[in-house]
């Protein structure tokens, strides 16, 4: 957080640090202390024990003034400019990724062996890896995102267990879940997208949750940990999610909230702690605040007319690659715009009217959009790219990258208005390449995510009507089908990620593949139901995370130790498809590598169990499950 140049007041008294010390460090860092809160005061920092009473609380509220506890206080004061964590696989992690690689394929030539069993002994004992399993959504996946490094995926419900969601995090190498993190009042609203970003270098999470909270979580943070870094309520109270953001650095969030300037909604810092602020009633030039007055060149005789005609991001935003830009669009002045915001100003640097179907591209360079014909705008003046391709009948755009070049596959789906011929319109750039001739789907049904490109961008995967996936090679003058592959019939949802994995997801299904083979990796129908009783009952609320359903023939039960409870009686085999060993929550090890200990009962776990604690007490009291 930069408070340079910002007046900041103290109130109350702060666990492991004096005010006066508070006071000192914070002029340090170029701030000015005060000990009132007048019309200049910037933000201030409040004490948990004093964050809903005191005057000088009430007149910062009056005023709006931005509200931070004393996590964001403390957070400051320590200086978390420093990386707070190592990259995703680094270190004892990168190592047992390399040493994983070395052992699927002796286990191709040989089988399993002795060194692959070792191997997971060592694991177990050094790297304390627990065993996990995947069935912890309650409710249908609400909404998902691909880590930009490609390695995970994370999907996200609504509802779970005590009225709260969940986000899991999967591992796309493996098909298998690494983490879970309960997430109070659930992620986001059915029909509701992006709520749920990650930050450019995969160790920050953002969600849109619980009505309307945004945070900042850490999205390998053990379950029972301390997951949330960093919170805000300030999207005037919706009962649904607004337009946001995540910031690359994952340390800042654009939200589309209620805004006393003709630029609407706010740039807030998300580093760490609580921010409870009232943008609506801020007082104009605040520098969360985003510009007063729009350029005006970019004026129109309406906002002259009218007081409250703001120019929203009611539609979509995102920040460039670089961090110095939000791109939007929205249709705040009766018709759809696409605008530029430069960050460090808050000023709209530009916006065009467009189509309502519009697609930035990755390299922040091109804006597509369809209106009567597909068309391109340069992103950076907001000036017509060329003449436009003027393709008719388009229905989705999907945009990827191969090197520097973006690439755009412009879906055009059956029966649609235009009559266009139904497939897939390849860009580079703006230029067109060459039309796929695909299974057609209705046009109803098509959007973006029914086409997948690959992290490379030589090939891309289609989402057929027949339930199926087409895979193309996009590498050279003509396009060439390399091979179809089966999915789950519901599914709706194609992503590539890295390793050369596909997913294909519908909101109760999962399955991860490889594009060159087709092998699956993991798969995963959710919300089963088994009719028979759960091993561990129902009268211990401790034991509720404990149990899975693998299918819908009956319940299990997991103990993080190594055993499992499978009461009818299925082996190791069967249970490697869908558990794994974790290590830091975000790595799987396979099952079948180690010593799993199933049996059939509560009673005879605890004995499986030995000393630990669930054994002593199974042991004891098995006769009341």
């Amino acid at each position: 957080m930069d408070v340079r140049g910002k007046s900041i007041v103290l109130i109350g008294r702060f666990e492991g640090v004096r005010q006066d010390e508070a006071q000192r460090r914070l002029e340090e860092l170029g701030a000015r202390v005060t000990g009132s809160v007048t019309g200049r005061t910037d933000l201030a920092f409040v004490d948990s024990l004093h964050f809903n009473d005191g005057k000088k609380l009430q007149e910062a509220r009056r005023r709006s003034i931005p509200i931070f506890d004393d996590d964001a206080l403390r957070a400051l004061l320590a200086d978390e400019d420093a990386p707070d964590r190592d990259e995703p696989q680094a270190g004892a992690v990168s190592d047992l990724v390399t040493l994983r690689a070395r052992l699927l394929k002796l286990e191709r030539e040989q089988g399993i062996t002795e060194e692959h069993r070792a191997a997971t002994r060592e694991l177990r004992e050094s790297q304390g890896a627990i065993l996990r399993h995947p069935d912890t959504h309650k409710a249908e996946i609400n909404d998902y995102a691909l880590s930009p490094c490609g390695r995970y995926l994370a999907t996200g419900t609504l509802t779970g267990d005590d009225y709260g969601g969940s986000l899991q995090i999967w591992e796309l190498v493996t098909g298998r879940c690494v983490n879970v993190i309960g997430i109070e009042g659930g992620i986001g609203r059915p029909g509701y997208e992006r709520s749920i970003q990650w930050s450019a270098d995969s160790r920050r999470i953002g969600l849109a949750y619980n009505t309307h909270h945004i945070g900042v979580f850490d999205p390998f943070s053990p379950y029972l940990g301390s997951v949330t870094l960093a919170q805000c309520l300030i999207t005037d109270g919706l009962a649904r999610p607004v337009p946001w953001a995540l910031a690359p650095d994952g340390k800042q969030v654009f939200v589309n909230s209620g805004a006393p300037c003709e630029v609407g909604g706010c740039i807030v810092p998300m580093e760490s702690g609580e921010l409870q602020w009232t943008s609506r009633d801020a007082t104009p030039g605040h520098p969360f605040l985003l510009a007063d007055r729009l350029r005006e060149d970019l004026r129109t005789e309406e906002m002259d007319a009218h007081d409250d005609v703001t120019l929203q991001a009611d539609a979509w935003a995102r920040w460039s690659r670089d961090g110095t830009r939000l791109q939007a669009q929205g249709g705040s002045r009766g018709h759809t715009e696409a605008f530029v915001v430069d960050v460090s100003s808050g000023q709209v640097s530009w916006l065009a009217a467009i189509g309502e179907l519009a697609a930035w591209s990755p390299d922040d360079r091109l804006l597509a959009h369809y209106d009567k014909g597909l068309c391109f705008l340069d992103a950076v003046t907001g000036k017509p790219n060329g003449k436009g391709a003027g393709h008719q009948g388009v229905s989705a755009l999907q945009w990827g990258m191969q090197g520097d070049v973006p690439r755009l596959a412009a879906l055009v789906g059956e029966g649609n208005a235009a009559g266009a011929q139904p497939g897939v319109l390849i860009h580079d750039e703006d230029r067109f390449r060459y039309r796929l001739d695909v299974t057609p789907v209705e046009e109803a049904m098509v959007y973006a995510d029914s086409w997948a490109w690959a992290p490379s961008g030589d090939a891309g995967a289609w989402l057929t009507a027949d339930g199926r996936v087409e895979v193309w090679s996009l590498d050279g003058d003509e396009p060439r089908r390399l091979r179809t592959l089966d999915v789950p019939s519901e599914t709706g949802v194609l992503l590539w990620g890295a390793d050369d994995v596909l997913v294909a997801m519908s909101p109760t299904t999962l399955r991860f593949l490889r594009a060159g083979s087709g092998e699956v990796l993991g798969d995963f129908t959710f919300l089963h139901r088994p009719r028979g009783p759960k091993p561990l009952g129902n009268n211990y609320w401790f034991f509720a995370r404990r149990h899975f359903a693998p299918d819908d023939a009956a319940w299990c039960a997991l103990f993080e130790e190594g055993v499992v409870i499978a009461p009818d009686g299925r082996g190791a085999e069967s249970l490697d498809k869908v558990l794994a060993w974790t290590v830091e929550e975000r790595l799987a090890w396979p099952v079948r590598w180690g010593e799993l200990a199933v049996v059939p009962d509560a009673r005879s776990a605890g004995y499986a169990l030995g000393d630990a604690p669930d054994g002593e007490w199974l042991r004891e009291y098995w006769d009341t499950i």
